[in-house]
């Protein structure tokens, strides 16, 4: 019989456990000593008992997923967010001085001058718009750099906890095998004496 297991994965090892006692309870076949008969309806009900258990055990996997999944998504909205807002701001500046370039050079005696300080009224807002939307991006880019680092934590902590259950429930397996030769052996020995 399998080693009572702690925490997690008692719920998956009981009925496991159960259809060790009963295969080992078992009457082995007239022609086959390999073959055993077992109540099916038991068998269906750890079976069913079983296949409950798993998704306990794999319900923090997929709220981990979800999880990672509204992450990224936020930090996507975020840094769109933060783009669209810094590409607005930034038509604003350029507009206000295309406003005040306007006015200025519409003076008859300061058209000259007006040119001058409205080009580079111009030029400076394009700089400061170019500087918002650089800065909006990187953050941006930024936001998702994070988001993705902690996705790729968990979900390769995700994989680790699959792996540990694939390996635990491949152990059940095997041990269920390996009992199964030990009885049909012993089953065997007894016969032949």
């Amino acid at each position: 019989m399998a080693e009572e297991q702690p925490g997690e994965f008692k719920d998956v090892f009981s009925p496991i456990d159960k259809m060790y006692k009963i295969l080992a309870e078992a009457r082995s076949g007239f022609m086959d000593q390999d073959l055993v008969k077992v109540s099916r309806s038991s068998m269906e009900s750890l079976l069913d008992e079983l296949k409950q258990s798993l998704p306990t055990q794999l319900k923090s996997a997929v709220e981990l997923m979800r999880n990672a999944d509204a992450q990224m998504g936020r930090a996507m909205a975020e840094a769109q967010k933060t783009t669209r807002k810094a590409e607005a701001q930034a038509e604003r500046i350029v507009s206000e001085a295309q406003k005040r370039a306007d006015y200025i050079s519409s003076n008859d005696n300061i058209v000259k001058i007006a040119s001058q300080k409205a080009e580079g009224i111009i030029a400076e807002a394009k700089d400061r718009s170019a500087r918002i939307v650089s800065e909006a991006q990187k953050r941006a880019a930024d936001l998702e750099s994070s988001s993705q680092h902690w996705c790729l934590e968990n979900l390769q902590s995700l994989v680790q906890t699959l792996k540990k259950l694939e390996y635990t429930t491949q152990g059940g397996i095997d041990n269920i095998k390996a009992r199964q030769r030990q009885n049909a052996n012993q089953k065997m020995e007894a016969n032949e004496k």
